[in-house]
């Protein structure tokens, strides 16, 4: 089964990131996910304000399970949403997933409005998402 939560020791957020060769930073999150007690993936998030970015969200090296990965991005969204941002910009590589998730590439930028995410009125009018 798949768990995913926001850790807080210092331990292991050094733990959590090392192998994304990310040094975790004060007021950065990490988002960590685990399957079967193993740890699969996270996430590196910042909320600064009504503005919140994404700076990684992948699994590790050889677990390669694209719902996992999409359910790690909603989880990481909804952190931020939790913290009261309504923006957030995602500074990746995996295209695919972002748009997945909802992002649009929008001035060279890949941002994504919460307002109405978690409701389902984010997608009102889209006909592909894929």
């Amino acid at each position: 089964m798949l768990e995913i939560r926001p850790v807080y020791t210092s331990y292991e957020r050094e733990e959590y990131t090392k192998m994304f060769g990310i040094i975790p930073q004060d007021g950065y999150h990490v988002i960590a996910a685990h399957n079967g007690g193993n740890f699969v993936g996270s996430a590196y998030v910042k909320a600064d304000g009504e503005t919140g970015y994404i700076y990684h969200m992948s699994l590790i090296d050889g677990y390669d399970d694209y719902i996992d990965r999409f359910l790690l991005g909603k989880a990481a969204l909804n952190f931020l949403d939790l913290q009261g941002v309504k923006n957030v910009e995602y500074t990746g590589d995996d295209e695919k997933l972002a748009k997945a998730l909802g992002f649009k590439n929008i001035d060279g930028k890949t941002t994504l409005n919460l307002d109405g995410y978690f409701t389902g009125s984010h997608c009102d009018g889209e006909k592909d998402v894929k």
